[in-house]
């Protein structure tokens, strides 16, 4: 029996079979919430979106999501030209890679050519980015970028232009010492893909249960040689690696020095049938639920990662204005927080005396009230900056300080060890710095829920809210172009053949490097 919600509403995605933009609805049955397509030339298909219809409703009221933010997206991003102004870029730089992973499409093996444009390709896309004020921060991806021979060259480009580089990377050549000190040096952050600490896991999903050593390798070579930190991307699977998470946090925990962010995408079957047995689908909401029994005994809660947009107006007067994933679709990606006691990761919720369930939809309407008088003043006038810094104290303080478990929190007396943080961070002193100082609250991460290339159930409302985009020269124009993150994997493999046919492919001398071998 399908139940309706008035939160639900017609939309558009993609028909599974000649992924044309289709009508689509929601429908909500058996505790899961279904994309159902209506295809005028192949008839009614529906994908399965979340395995938990309450959740997945939640996450929309808790946002206050309204049909009108979604309206007017033709999923047709190859002609409509709307300018997302992304706060995140991902530039491929290659199919090429070290490894052959049986769930990754975007290879050699699984495109039937190589994609490996030269150096001035990507010179003429920074410098386009470049011009933006400010720059995006750019990931490099493929393929693998680190087996590009340019590899260097690309990021001395993007130095000159001041865009900020990333490098999202498996690692494998990172165990190379010398090629790790070289990279690290040049000041790159890596977002490392990490799926656990099982053997067993890389060879099932990656065909080699050796790749660990590398990457436990490549991470004694990152903590050698670089000053910054970085980001463990963990792909994840109902009856894969699921059993693995408390492991996952407990090495996360050792390493927290080096790591900022564990990242974590439910894997998608992007395959084939019969290629790869992935027992079933895993939705983000699944994984949020795997994360979850991580913790045993503690609460940890997760909450649509597009509602920190909210609160933009308010940190902007405190030194931060870009957080890459505020303002996205609520049943996108999803965040929550995990804070080390010393010993382990604990749960935010652990630290408050009433659940982030209950605080986020009061911190959402205060944030709207609020945020029409926040932006009428700007953080660059000194007067105008402590007025919005007051106004923020005032809309915030006293609930969160209502919330907040002093007992498990402060050091020494609560009254004296509030108002030293307050007063810090009033004066500009950065709020982690001031939690290090005077609670027993550090080393806060964030867990962020990827959807990634699960192009079957996007919807146009996500597309339109989208954040990220892959960036391209277009062939067809000759100019700089951009697609929203999850619908390039719609047109990847046609446009990267048109590429390459237009301009050209960088030649390399160095044979591949080849995967561990199993053991």
């Amino acid at each position: 029996m399908s139940e309706k919600h008035p939160t639900l509403h017609a939309t558009s995605s993609i028909c599974d079979k000649c992924r044309q933009a289709v009508p689509a609805e929601h429908d909500v049955r058996d505790n899961g919430v279904f994309l159902k397509k209506h295809c005028p030339q192949c008839g009614e298909s529906e994908r399965l979106i979340s395995s938990d219809s309450k959740r997945w409703l939640w996450k929309r009221e808790a946002y206050q999501y309204e049909p009108s933010m979604g309206a007017g997206c033709s999923l047709r991003c190859d002609e409509c030209g709307h300018d997302h102004k992304p706060r995140l870029i991902f530039m491929d730089l290659t199919n090429r890679c070290n490894l052959n992973c049986p769930i990754c499409l975007a290879n050699v093996p699984g495109m039937g050519f190589e994609f490996n444009p030269p150096t001035s390709y990507f010179e003429r896309i920074f410098t386009e980015l470049g011009k933006r004020t400010p720059p995006p921060r750019v990931e490099l991806f493929g393929g693998e970028p680190t087996v590009r021979e340019d590899l260097f060259d690309i990021l001395d480009i993007a130095k000159r232009n001041n865009v900020p580089a990333s490098i999202v990377t498996n690692g494998v050549k990172l165990a190379d010492e010398a090629f790790a000190k070289r990279l690290c040096e040049t000041g790159v952050d890596f977002l490392l893909a990490f799926d656990g600490p099982d053997p067993e896991t890389y060879q099932r999903m990656r065909k080699s249960a050796g790749v660990l050593d590398k990457k436990l390798k490549a991470i004694e070579n990152i903590k050698r040689f670089s000053r910054r930190k970085h980001t463990l991307v963990c792909t994840l699977a109902r009856d894969l690696n699921d059993k693995d998470m408390p492991a996952h946090f407990a090495f996360a925990h050792a390493n927290r020095a080096w790591f900022r962010r564990l990242f974590f995408i439910p894997l998608c079957e992007t395959w084939d049938a019969g290629e790869y047995h992935a027992g079933r689908m895993t939705t983000p909401e699944d994984a949020e639920h795997i994360l979850e029994d991580a913790f045993p005994g503690e609460k940890l809660e997760f909450f649509p990662a597009g509602l920190l947009g909210y609160l933009l107006p308010a940190l902007r007067f405190f030194g931060t204005d870009r957080i890459r994933f505020a303002g996205v679709h609520p049943n996108c990606e999803s965040a929550a927080f995990v804070v080390s006691d010393g010993e382990k990761y604990l749960p935010l919720t652990h630290f408050l005396k009433r659940p982030l369930a209950e605080l986020i939809p009061e911190i959402v309407t205060r944030a709207k009230r609020v945020n029409p008088r926040l932006q009428k003043l700007s953080p660059e006038r000194w007067f105008q900056r402590w007025r919005g810094r007051l106004l923020v104290l005032r809309t915030y303080a006293g609930l969160l300080l209502g919330a907040a478990n002093f007992r498990k929190i402060i050091k020494g007396s609560r009254f004296l060890g509030i108002l030293r943080i307050l007063g810090g961070v009033m004066f500009g002193k950065k709020f982690s710095a001031q939690l290090r100082k005077h609670t027993y609250v550090n080393d806060g991460v964030p867990l962020v829920i990827l959807p990634f290339e699960e192009w079957h159930s996007l919807e146009a409302g996500r597309m339109k809210r989208c954040s990220a985009a892959f960036v391209y020269i277009d062939p067809a124009t000759d100019e700089v172009s951009f697609t929203p993150f999850c619908m390039w994997c719609m047109n990847r493999r046609d446009m990267f053949r048109k590429i390459a046919a237009r301009y050209g492919t960088q030649p390399h001398e160095a044979p591949e490097p080849e995967a561990a071998p199993a053991r």
